[in-house]
């Protein structure tokens, strides 16, 4: 981890704040950009369960920390504790993964949004307009997933969950906002009985490294492309589709992408920060 030269009484704080944390590589990232750009601020990693979430908030105000970032499982319910979103696109998605604080008022936003966008384009050529596409899980990843490729133009978005009125909750969010797409809450037998274009694992199976697959990939007709959100490990989710031979991908280009619009958020500065934490991640990753 790459600081600036010295941490005294003016240095900024960020942070991220999920339920478990240690495996982010978030501090890594910012902090190596902190340090190339010479800004005075450190970002640090807080494990905060879901009675304390409140009171972290309310810390954020009460002793200044500019930033955070927010993972599972706090992307949703940090919307009670939070002052404005200030974007519709946010707003509507019901989901935040980033905090700025000004003057003690707190401001939400979706970075999560674009950034997927921008890894599928990037990492695997794939364009959602006109396609079909499974989503797994209805958490805050899932419903940014779901959200961004409605907003692309996706033909039809399928969502499949272990908790079925989840799913179907997020279905019907969702048919509010994009009458366009064809969206559907969807059982075992009915996602594997379609054929679709690209599967998204965006539940948090494959954090650990014993976790089983979210999805049996070989029951898909076709040679779908997948996407893990996850990062920072060839989870058995990406193990399965290598096997199939199917194109896939992790989310570090993800994670770099919306942690590039993060910081950007917090400092105003974007030239050559992306660069940066993709060069940073790969030194951090096997």
């Amino acid at each position: 981890m790459t600081l600036t030269a010295s941490v005294n009484s003016h240095t900024q704080l960020y942070g991220i704040i999920g339920h478990p944390v240690g495996h982010s590589l978030s501090p890594q990232l910012h902090n190596a950009l902190f340090g190339k750009l010479g800004l005075n601020a450190v970002y640090l990693a807080f494990d905060v369960d879901g009675p304390r979430l409140g009171f972290a908030l309310e810390a954020v105000r009460t002793l200044g920390i500019k930033g955070l970032n927010v993972t599972v499982p706090h992307k949703e319910t940090v919307l009670e504790f939070i002052d404005e979103i200030p974007e519709d696109l946010d707003r509507c998605v019901g989901a935040v993964n980033t905090i700025v604080n000004r003057d003690g008022r707190l401001f939400g936003y979706n970075t999560d949004v674009p950034g997927f966008l921008m890894a599928l384009r990037e990492e695997l050529g794939f364009d959602p307009r006109g396609k079909k596409i499974l989503v797994l899980g209805a958490g805050g990843a899932a419903r940014a997933a779901v959200f961004a490729l409605a907003w692309a133009g996706a033909d039809a978005v399928t969502i499949h969950n272990r908790t079925p009125a989840r799913a179907k909750g997020l279905e019907g969010y969702l048919a509010t906002h994009f009458g366009d797409t064809d969206v559907r809450a969807v059982d075992a037998g009915e996602a594997a009985a379609g054929k679709v274009d690209l599967v998204v694992n965006a539940t948090s199976l494959g954090l650990k490294a014993f976790d089983p697959p979210p999805f049996d990939l070989g029951s898909l007709k076709g040679k779908p492309a997948a996407y893990d959100i996850v990062y920072g490990r060839a989870t058995k989710f990406l193990e399965t589709a290598a096997r199939l031979g199917l194109p896939h991908a992790g989310g570090g280009g993800m994670l770099a992408a919306q942690a590039a619009a993060s910081f950007a958020l917090w400092t105003g500065r974007k030239d050559g920060v992306r660069e940066t934490l993709m060069e940073t991640l790969k030194a951090c990753t096997p």
